[in-house]
Order: structure tokens, then sequence, then C-alpha cells
């Protein structure tokens, strides 16, 4: 049996789709503890269960498939068995006739040479087959007509409807497409008295003479009604319906009166039907969509007349029983699916239950209260745990103790210590006296510089505040260049750009960010120049970040390692002070602020430092900034 067959099986569940599923599905590291017990003894009960039907349900369709694509093939060779009989049964009605002595006789005698023996030739035929059985030996209804070679006359005397000159019918295309040397032959589809039928045809010969002269042909139509109730008998299901075609695609044969007639040879399942194959008179089908409805057709050729019986049964009726299996399965899946469920609930709920009380307590252990006690009555694994967790936040409330009255003698020292270094007042009130020295014995470059340094301590104690407002930190630096000018005298020229007065009063920075910039920028840049060297350092601000950059004309240097050191982890002492600036500075705003390094293209020649700072106002915001960067 060579076809496409009939197969529900393709709507099989794909075991790979549901391991790739599985797959996916297993990564849950983001998933708590007792959810992934859930669902770990989810796939361990249902992965078993379902690839069991699975299996048992791909196995079961490919069964349903063969006994169906059999249960068909069985009922197409019962109809070809049934129509071979009917065939022989009209072959032998036909010998019958033929055989009888008086119509034999009558074929096998001379042509009569008078009009007299013409009318009597054609009565008594017309007699004999008027007279013949209505019902064949099969029950079949019987229509006989004999067409006389070389009787002519018989259209003039046109009283017979039985009985016919062969002229009649010479033009006919069946009679030319009956096979020379065949004796019987099942014509096709006919009509007669407005109704159709299937004709058959024998030729006839003259028995009673020696050399047996062809005689005529004699032909017999069975109403195509009576094959139709043949067809119902074996349809597969109630929705099923089996038509036998001819060999041009045109309906012989149908339940279905209207459509007898009809050529189907241009529907488009036709084009499926290979002729070869049904040239071999062997089964074959394939799946087809016919008016919106999945249809399993299936063919076989009749090889005595190259006739076609084509049966279209629906798929859903073919997929009964595999439908209700399948529903059978769904329901077992799903009861497997409540009690693991179950079961996985329980045992979750048995071991997720302690840790989260373990979880519980350390969350009071991290906000410092080691008070908490973990009671657990089981004996199993989470009781050693818990006992040996309870005597290790003991000790580490006992250490904590100690190291708190330690701290606080240490505390105590070092404010005993304080006390009895110098007073910054003092140092303050030392350099005031010493600007007045100078100022009497008018040296004018000492009091200059005393002031300058004054005035640089003041601003970088700033009573230990770490964020100051711009005007002060940039004051700050002013005083800072001014100490550096007296002492490298005309190798130093600085200039501070005009800046923003709402920035310098409303936007706050690190202390001691930008002096270092400076200082480097000095020791680094022009100390090590030629002639006389300039920075100048700018303040901006775009899109709510505050830009202040530093400028040198010194020899320069690679902004891009400089950059590097500024994230290198294990930096060395290259640029400690610089990058404990950026790191102070991300430690307060966030990564996405602090120092970066480039060419200093404006003056061609040396390099440019650049500080990012957010633009914030108050302190409060400052807290928020570094709250929000430390969540993040």
């Amino acid at each position: 049996m060579a076809s496409e067959d009939y197969s529900p099986g393709r709507g099989r569940i794909p075991l790979k789709k549901l391991f790739d599923t599985l797959s996916k599905t297993l990564f849950l590291y983001n998933f708590s503890i007792r959810s992934r017990l859930i669902l770990y003894f989810l796939f361990l009960v249902l992965l078993p269960t379902t690839i069991i039907s699975i299996t048992v349900y791909n196995k079961s369709a490919d069964i349903i498939t063969r006994n169906v694509n059999t249960s068909i093939e069985n009922n197409l060779n019962l109809v070809q068995d049934n129509l071979d009989q009917r065939f022989t049964s009209a072959n032998n009605s036909m010998i019958a006739l033929y055989l009888n002595t008086e119509f034999a006789d009558l074929i096998s005698s001379n042509r009569p040479t008078d009009s007299t023996g013409i009318i009597n030739e054609l009565a008594a035929l017309n007699k004999i087959l008027e007279n013949f059985p209505a019902n064949g030996t099969s029950g079949s209804s019987f229509v006989p007509m004999l067409y006389m070679l070389n009787r002519p006359e018989y259209t003039q005397y046109n009283f017979s409807r039985r009985v016919f000159n062969i002229d009649q019918i010479s033009l006919k295309p069946w009679y030319l497409a009956i096979p020379a040397k065949s004796d019987f032959t099942v014509v096709g589809l006919s009509s007669l008295d407005s109704r159709f039928t299937i004709k058959f045809a024998k030729r006839l010969f003259g028995i009673r003479h020696a050399q047996l002269p062809f005689a005529g042909l004699l032909t017999i139509d069975i109403p195509v009604s009576e094959f139709s109730t043949l067809l119902d008998h074996y349809k597969p299901t109630p929705g099923s319906r089996i038509y036998i075609i001819d060999q041009t695609g045109t309906i012989a044969i149908s339940p279905e009166e209207g459509l007898i007639g009809q050529n189907i040879s241009t529907r488009d399942y036709f084009s499926k039907i290979s002729p070869a194959d049904a040239d071999s008179g062997t089964f074959h089908s394939f799946r087809h969509v016919i008016s919106g409805e999945k249809m399993l057709v299936s063919y076989q050729n009749i090889q005595a007349t190259g006739w076609t019986i084509l049966s279209f049964s629906p798929v859903s009726e073919l997929n009964g029983e595999l439908a209700s299996f399948q529903r059978v399965m769904y329901v077992v899946i799903g009861i497997c699916m409540l009690v693991s469920l179950t079961m996985a609930l329980l045992l979750s709920e048995n071991i997720s239950a302690p840790i989260r009380k373990f979880i519980q307590s350390m969350s009071h252990a991290e906000s410092g209260n080691f008070n908490i006690i973990i009671r657990y009555r089981r004996k199993d694994e989470f009781s050693y745990l818990f006992n040996r967790y309870n005597k290790l936040l003991q000790q580490i409330k006992a250490l904590i103790d100690k190291l708190y009255v330690t701290e606080l003698r240490k505390k105590e020292a070092e404010l005993k210590t304080l006390q009895a270094q110098i007073n910054p007042h003092f140092l303050y009130n030392t350099l005031d006296s010493i600007n007045w020295l100078a100022i009497n014995h008018n040296v004018p470059e000492i009091s200059s510089m005393v002031t300058s340094l004054s005035d640089f301590f003041r601003y970088s104690l700033s009573k230990g505040r770490n964020i100051i407002p711009l005007r002060d930190e940039l004051k700050q630096v002013e005083s800072y260049l001014g100490i550096q000018q007296f002492r490298f005298q005309d190798k130093l020229e600085y200039e501070l750009e005009d800046v923003d007065p709402r920035l310098l009063t409303e936007c706050l920075v690190v202390k001691l960010s930008i002096q270092p910039l400076v200082e480097n920028a000095i020791i680094h840049g022009i100390q090590q120049r030629r002639g006389k060297g300039k920075i100048r350092i700018r303040v901006t601000s775009a899109q709510e970040v505050l830009f202040v950059s530093v400028f040198d004309d010194g020899v320069g240097a690679d902004p891009e390692r400089l950059n590097l050191l500024l994230t290198d982890q294990q930096p060395g002492n290259q640029s400690y002070g610089i990058r404990n600036v950026h790191t102070r500075i991300q430690q307060f705003f966030g990564e996405a602020y602090g120092i970066r390094y480039y060419a200093n293209n404006e003056d061609h020649s040396g390099l440019l430092a650049m500080i990012r700072f957010p633009v914030v106002t108050t302190w409060n915001e400052v807290i928020e900034d570094v709250d929000h960067d430390r969540s993040g």
C-alpha cells in the first residue's frame, strides 16, 4: 500500500518542542527556593508522565492511522469487487440473450430481400428484446438495445424502441472508442429516458455461420441509481462521500444525483491523483482542504475499465477515537499535575519555612538587633544550623560590646591628644601677626604671601565640611595660585575666567577637588617647560552638569594613560592625589562624574583636566545623589 496515508499523527505533540521549553524554564536563577522546589518537583512528576502519555498517544495515532487507511482500502476493494460482479452479471445477461436460439438464428440469417422479411425480422428481434427479463441475475434493471449491421430499412419502419440500424451510432464517440478486439465493453455514463445509466456493449457475430461474420452490437443500460446504494453502504463515516469517475474525470456514479455527469478534472485536488499510481491499481490517499474542511482523499483504480474510485472522508470524523483518547490523556495529566502540585507545595513549605525564618532573623541582625533567637523544634539539618547561628549571634554581640568599649576609650584618648595640639585659631593669629609685622616693616611681598597662606588654610579647613560652595573652592585655588606665583615669579601666569555669579553662589562641589589639578599642572606641566607658562580655569554648565576645566600650556602628557591611571585598581604611587580626588567625587555624586583628561587643543600644547559635577544647590541633594548611587 503506497500512499501518503491518512495521518492524524500530524497533529502529534512534538517532543523536541517540549524539551526546548523545559530547558528554558529550568534556568530559574531569579526565583525563590520555594518556587524552584515547586517547579522542579512538578517537572520531576510531569516530565515522565507527559513523555509516557505523548509516546502512547503517538503510538496510538500510528495504529489508528493504519487501521483507518486499511478500513478505507478494504471498503474501496469491496466497492470494486461489487462493481466487478455487477459488470460480470451484465455480461452474463448479454451472453444469455446472445445464446438464445431464436435470437441467434435471427442475427445469423441472411439479410431479408424484401420489405416483408425486413418487417418480420425487426418485429421478431423487438419481441425478443421486449420479452427479455427486465432484471438480470444480480437484480439489476436491464434495458437491452440492438444495433444490426446493414439494416437501413429499420429506419424506415420505425416502430421498435429496441432495434436500430448500426448507422445510428456509427459516429457516436463511445462507439468509436470501443476497442476493435474487445468482446465485452463497459462504455460508461449514458442517458436513457431522461435518466443517467451505465451502458455496456457486446459485439455480435453470426454464430450459425462458419465464418462468424460481424452482425451487430448489443447494449444494455443499467440505471446509475442502482449503483448509488452500493457506494452509500461502504462509506467509512457518515460524512464521507464515494464517487466513481471515468477516464475523463467525469463523475459516472454518485449517491448524489446532482453530481452525476460533472467533470472534476479542474478541481485542485484532482492534480494530486497521479495517473501512473492509478494505473497500478493500488490504494492511495492524501490530505486536502475542500470547502474549508480538512478531508482525506483516497482513490483506487479499476483496471478493467480505467475508472477510479474516489473517497472523501472528513478528518474530524476519522479522528473520533483519537480525540477521545486525547481527552483522556489530558485528564490524566491534569490529575497528575494537581497531585504533584499539592505534594510540591507541602514539600516546599517544609523546606522554605525555616529558610524564611532564618532570613527574617538575619534582617533583624543587619539592623543591629542581635537578641533575636531562632527557635526550631525539629531534629534535622536546620536544627543544627540554627543552633550554630544562635551561638554566632551571641558571639558577635559580645564582640561588638567589647569593640564599642575599646573605641570609646580610643576616642577619649584622641580627644585628649587634640586638646594638646595647636588650635587652628592659634595658627590664624600667628599668620595675622606676621602680616602686621610685614606691613610695619614695609614688606608687601611677605604680607601678600602670608595673607594668601592664611586664606588657603581657612578655606581648606572649611569648618570640617566636605561639600562647599564653588565660590569658596575657587577662592582657595586663587590663594594657592597667588602663593605659587610668588614662588615662581615670572615663570607662572594664571587666569580665572569670568564665572556666572549664580554658579558661584548656588553650586556645591567637593572640597579640595580643583587645587590638586592646579598643583599637578604646575609641577608636571609648567615647571617642566622652558619660559613662561600659563594656567587657565574655566567654569561652565550644561544640562544639569557643572564643568570645571583646568588648562595648562606645559610640556603635556598622554591623556589616555592618565585616564587609565584614574581607574586602575593598583596604580602604585603614580597620580595618587588626582586619583584620590576622582574617587571622592564619585563617592559623593556617582560614577557618572569625576575627572577626565584631554589634549589642550585651545593652546595647541599642554593638557586639559576637566571635572564633571552635578548641578546641586543644597546638601540634601548631595545626600540623595549618594543614596541613589549606592542603591543603584
